[in-house]
Formats: C-alpha cells, sequence, structure tokens
C-alpha cells in the first residue's frame, strides 16, 4: 500500500510538472488594421469640404478622357489617365474600380488589389451612413457619381429617378427580378451646386 502510494503520488508530481511546463496556447493571428468606413468618409467629406467644390467630377474633361480611352480598348492610356485624376479626385470610386480591373488585366495583381480596396473602401463608407430605404436612412453622397457606382456594384437597374427634398428617390430593379426603391441623401451636392450658382459667383 505504501508503495502503491508513492508511485501515485509520483505520477501527480511528473504530471504538474509537465503541465507548468506546458506554455500556453498563442493567441490567434490578427487581421491587421486597414482603413475604417470612418476614414473614407472623413476623406470623402474633406474633399467636399474643400472650397470650389463642384459634385460634378463625372463632367469633368480629364475624367472624359479617360473614358474615351477605355471606349477605343486602350488601357494602358486609360490607366496612365487615371493615376493624375485619381490624385485630383482620390474619391472617385468608378475610376478606382475601372483602375483595379484593367492592371489586373496587365498583370499588377498588388497594383489591382489597392484600387479595388480604395473602391470597396470607398462603398462601405456609403452603405455606413444608413440602409439606404427611406429619406431619414438614405446614404448620404457627395455626388451623382457615387449613386451610380453604387447601383452599379450591386447590379441594380435604374427604372426611375426624382428627387424629395433632399433625396434622391432612385426606384431599380434588383438582380432577381424585384423593384425597389433606394434614397440617396444628396444635400451636400445641393449645397454646392446652390453656392456655384449663387449670384456673383464667377
Amino acid at each position: 500500500m505504501k508503495t502503491a502510494r508513492l508511485s501515485v503520488l509520483l505520477l501527480l508530481t511528473i504530471i504538474c510538472h509537465t503541465q507548468a511546463q506546458t506554455p500556453a496556447p498563442a493567441a490567434a493571428p490578427k487581421v491587421p488594421a486597414f482603413p475604417t468606413a470612418d476614414d473614407y468618409t472623413a476623406l470623402r467629406m474633406a474633399f467636399a469640404a474643400q472650397p470650389g467644390f463642384s459634385p460634378f467630377w463625372n463632367m469633368d474633361t480629364e475624367r472624359s478622357a479617360i473614358f474615351t480611352a477605355i471606349r477605343s480598348k486602350d488601357f494602358p492610356k486609360a490607366i496612365a489617365l487615371a493615376r493624375p485624376w485619381l490624385e485630383k479626385v482620390p474619391v472617385d470610386a468608378e475610376v478606382h474600380y475601372l483602375c483595379g480591373h484593367f492592371l489586373k488585366k496587365t498583370g499588377d495583381i498588388p497594383g489591382s488589389m489597392q484600387h479595388f480596396h480604395c473602391f470597396y473602401g470607398l462603398m462601405r463608407s456609403i452603405t455606413s451612413t444608413g440602409d439606404g430605404k427611406s429619406p431619414k436612412t438614405a446614404w448620404k453622397v457627395i455626388s451623382v457619381s457615387e449613386e451610380y457606382a453604387l447601383l452599379n456594384e450591386i447590379d441594380a437597374e435604374l427604372i426611375d429617378q426624382s428627387l424629395i427634398d433632399d433625396c434622391d428617390k432612385m426606384h431599380v430593379k434588383l438582380p432577381n427580378g424585384t423593384e425597389t426603391d433606394f434614397y440617396f441623401d444628396v444635400s451636400i451636392s445641393l449645397g454646392a451646386t446652390a453656392r456655384q450658382l449663387a449670384p456673383g459667383k464667377k
């Protein structure tokens, strides 16, 4: 009995010693921090707060030249024109998306992913402002271009558009065939347009 007791005590001592030496499991690696939706919202709002801001960047001749190159299938030229344009208008989600698409075709995968990252960051910023289902929860945009970038991304076909106070009401058809309304808060665009049309504005 004494020998059995000593064997048990020895076994327990060995187990405790082994457990004490076993390191605690390492914490799982964490996803590195990326710019948040709030970061992209800050970028968009800062851009819209600039003196002389115009929400109609989609009508700029520099931007039009990019799309002319795309229609001509001159993708290297489109990319070359897009770089200085995005320095000037870093919030142009559509051009970021196109750069991502064409850089992928040229084999520049890191460059492609950078532009796709910017595109989806901007989309997250817009959709974080509401659910778009009513004027009270409308998606806040700083240009019409942002509205169409988001609708295109979700494959929503525009059927009808109307202005309700400070909101664009977009009646669309979704890929599954259902029709619904999305609301965009266009107060920033309306305010910028009013300032541009104010008497004495040159």
